[in-house]
């Protein structure tokens, strides 16, 4: 399995999921407050993620169950893709609330799909360690983006070119969803 191209590209795409869940995480408050946010507000964004992300993962479990995770899986990028554009003109709370509802849904998405996906592609005999490394994996880029998008932001000293590689990585993961994730050909006897 982690000799299989198919493996190295889901883990890319979870790694490039982490890297902007924890991106949005970290600076959805900094960026809510740089536009005149309260700081209660601000944080009562993170909270609204929470509860869309319930939705998400509910909602696109049993989308994955019913389509397939692969097409659940387009689909929560297809929804980031959406939320991380609307970031880029939201401004006030009514806007970035909307932000969080949409952003949240495809973040809880990800989370329900991935290890189902892994199991469907790759089986369950060695599930375990299989979904282990593209969890381990998906943490570098979960430490990596915080960082990254912080650094931008102190240099730009604006998030717009931070969230412009947010959504960039994301098309570019859906991409790789599209072309290389591609359900196992089981050879029937």
């Amino acid at each position: 399995t982690m000799r299989t191209r198919q493996f190295w590209a889901v883990c890319a795409v979870y790694l490039i999921v982490t890297y902007t869940a924890q991106s949005v995480m970290i600076h959805i408050i900094l960026y809510a407050k740089d536009s005149g946010i309260t700081k209660s507000q601000a944080a009562s964004i993170v909270s609204v993620v929470g509860a869309a992300s319930i939705a998400g993962r509910l909602i696109m479990g049993s989308t994955g169950d019913k389509l397939g995770n692969r097409r659940a899986l387009i689909i929560c990028f297809i929804v980031l893709v959406a939320a991380l554009s609307w970031l880029q003109l939201a401004k006030g709370l009514w806007m970035l609330y909307l932000f969080a509802i949409v952003y949240g849904f495809a973040h809880g998405g990800f989370f329900a799909v991935m290890s189902p996906l892994v199991a469907e592609l790759f089986g369950t005999m060695s599930h375990g360690v299989n979904f282990g490394m593209v969890l381990f994996l998906g943490q570098i880029g979960g430490a990596i983006g915080p960082v990254v998008t912080g650094r931008i932001f102190d240099v730009a000293h604006s998030y717009q070119w931070a969230f412009v590689i947010l959504i960039a990585a994301s098309v570019g993961a859906l991409i790789l969803t599209i072309t290389q994730i591609k359900p196992v050909q089981v050879n029937k006897p």
